[in-house]
């Protein structure tokens, strides 16, 4: 979704703590071999023809295992003669392990585009594990997942991928590729959790509730009744850039649900301003206007307690117990069939409960975005 795009690239880097081996390094070093490690990935390759044009709904899975000896690799999207090292490629997913980051491109009559490097989640590729990579086909753009989670998204560029006639591996001596249909994305992935019920915001917890992770989606299947909440209660990032949470209509990343509250809490690089920017919204077949406003006091590595209310008419956004923002439904609230989380917010708790017992601080009066 195009405003949560934004979330920028994570180098490994969770809780503040930066791995050593990316701390020592080298890129003069590295910027001097690249291309002979370039060369040496691209020797080693596997290519399928597709019988058929990618259409949406196509679904094609890659697995392989990244050696020390390759420390690039890339999955290629493209049409062509692919023999004449000039082909065009619709999508180049290129993994980069010494550096931790993952580029998307397109190469177009032997041009490249301008590099996308934003993610969802922290850099998920280690040597000599094996990985697998799912890339789903909808109509505008590519969905790629690793292992069974959504990693980013690349819209369609010139060459589109609905034009392409093969997919490479480069770089990966173990691949495998395999090109079919599919209903649903990820199909890897866990299980749906069910957002679990409390009797009060403050309420002790009931038996046993989930161990939460970043990005994830958890069903709310009875919906959120007038006069409830959901609570989301988590640590943000230190490197806080940004995050969102969603309610929409049906537990899943793929075919695109509709959003009926999408809530964005932006700190980009200047995190330590007295106030973020929050920006409401709805996506329903398309976003609608933009609510901005400057209203949230996030301090990076603090856990921090949210709350969605379903009020009379509208939904109101609570941090840590102060009102940061409200939309008017712009669809019937009793659609609310899930809620997901991506960037920045590390869940530790969600729950739904009454609202009537959750306390209320002093409102913030609105700062119009700049």
């Amino acid at each position: 979704m195009t405003c949560v795009n934004c979330l920028k690239m994570d180098y490994g880097v969770e809780d503040g703590q930066i791995p050593r081996e990316f701390i020592d390094f080298d890129f003069a070093e590295d910027a001097l071999d690249f291309e002979t490690q370039l060369a040496e990935a691209r020797d080693v390759k596997f290519t399928q023809s597709l019988t058929e044009p990618l259409s949406i709904g196509s679904h094609i899975v890659c697995t392989g295992t990244p050696t020390e000896d390759l420390p690039w690799f890339a999955v290629n999207i493209g049409c062509g003669d692919i023999d004449s090292g000039q082909s065009d490629i619709a999508v180049h997913f290129n993994v980069r392990l010494p550096q931790c980051y993952v580029v998307r491109n397109t190469r177009y009559r032997n041009k490249w585009g301008p590099e996308e490097t934003t993610a969802f989640k922290i850099f998920p590729f280690k040597l000599d594990r094996p990985f697998s990579i799912e890339v789903l086909v909808d109509e505008k753009e590519t969905f790629w997942a690793v292992d069974g989670e959504h990693y980013c998204n690349f819209a369609h560029r010139n060459p589109s991928v609905l034009t392409a006639a093969w997919v490479q591996v480069t770089g990966i001596r173990d691949a495998t590729l395999n090109v079919h249909k599919t209903e649903i994305y990820p199909t890897l992935s866990p299980p749906i959790i069910e957002v679990p019920v409390r009797a009060a915001v403050d309420a002790s917890i009931e038996g046993i509730e989930p161990n939460w992770r970043p990005n994830v989606i958890a069903a709310i299947t009875k919906g959120l009744p007038e006069g409830h909440q959901i609570v989301i209660r988590g640590k943000l990032r230190p490197l806080l850039h940004s995050f969102a949470i969603d309610l929409i209509d049906a537990a899943r990343e793929w075919p695109r649900p509709n959003v009926l509250l999408h809530v964005n809490l932006r700190a980009y690089d200047q995190a330590q301003r007295d106030r973020q920017l929050v920006v409401l919204n709805a996506w329903l077949g398309s976003w609608g206007p933009e609510r901005r406003q400057r209203t949230a006091r996030l301090v990076p590595a603090k856990t921090t307690t949210f709350r969605i209310v379903r009020g009379p008419n509208e939904w109101s956004i609570y941090a840590d117990d102060i009102l940061i923002g409200e939309l008017e439904y712009r669809a019937s609230p009793a659609g609310a069939k899930a809620v997901r989380l991506r960037g920045d917010l590390y869940p530790q708790q969600i729950y739904m409960c009454p609202s009537t017992s959750s306390p209320i601080g002093d409102d913030i009066r609105p700062r119009m975005a700049n």
